[in-house]
C-alpha cells in the first residue's frame, strides 16, 4: 500500500460513496440492490482524508465473497491503487478463512478483464444476458452492447494447497 493512503471499513453512520461507486456501475438503483448486504471498504488519502477509492464485498456463502463494486477517483487511477485495493482484500479474505474472491464484470469490459487477470483473478463463469435483464437501457461500453457478465475467481491459498 503507498504509504499515503488508508483502506478502512466504511462506518454504517457515514454516507454511501455513491459518486465513487457509479464509476464502476451505471446507476445508483442497480448499486441499491447489493448495497446493504455488503462490507464497504474505502481508500483514503493520509493527509487530505478525502476518499478517493471505494470496494464494496459481498459474502456469498461460508467460503466465497464477490467483489460488486471497486473504483478509484479519476485523478488517482493509473497509479496501482486498484491493485493495492485488491491485495488488501485478499489479504482480508485470507484472515477470514475464505476460498475464493468472485468478480464480475462486462463481457466487453476489455480492460477490467486485463485489470483482474494481471491481479490472479482467472475466468470462472457466465451470467449470461445479465446486463440486458437488470438494465431498463442498453449499455455501450467500447462500442459494444453488454449482454452478459463474466466473473472472474481468485482462489486464496490454504493450509492444504
Amino acid at each position: 500500500m503507498k504509504r499515503d493512503y488508508i483502506i478502512r471499513k466504511h462506518s454504517t453512520d457515514e454516507a454511501i460513496p455513491y459518486d465513487l461507486l457509479l464509476l464502476a456501475d451505471e446507476t445508483k438503483e442497480a448499486i441499491d440492490k447489493y448495497i446493504s448486504t455488503c462490507t464497504i471498504f474505502t481508500l483514503v488519502h493520509r493527509i487530505t482524508n478525502e476518499i478517493v477509492g471505494v470496494m464494496a464485498v459481498k459474502q456469498i456463502n461460508s467460503d466465497t465473497v464477490e467483489l460488486k463494486n471497486i473504483a478509484i477517483t479519476a485523478q488517482y487511477q493509473a497509479q496501482g491503487l486498484g491493485s493495492d485495493m485488491l491485495s488488501f482484500l485478499k489479504s482480508h479474505a485470507q484472515e477470514e478463512n475464505l476460498l475464493q474472491i468472485w468478480v464480475g464484470t462486462a463481457d466487453v469490459g476489455f480492460q477490467q478483464h486485463r485489470f483482474y487477470m494481471r491481479n490472479g483473478f482467472e475466468m470462472n463463469h457466465i451470467r449470461h444476458n445479465f446486463f440486458i435483464e437488470n438494465y431498463a437501457d442498453p449499455i455501450i461500453e467500447n462500442g459494444l452492447q453488454m449482454k452478459h457478465m463474466l466473473v472472474f475467481a481468485y482462489r486464496l491459498k490454504t493450509n492444504t494447497d
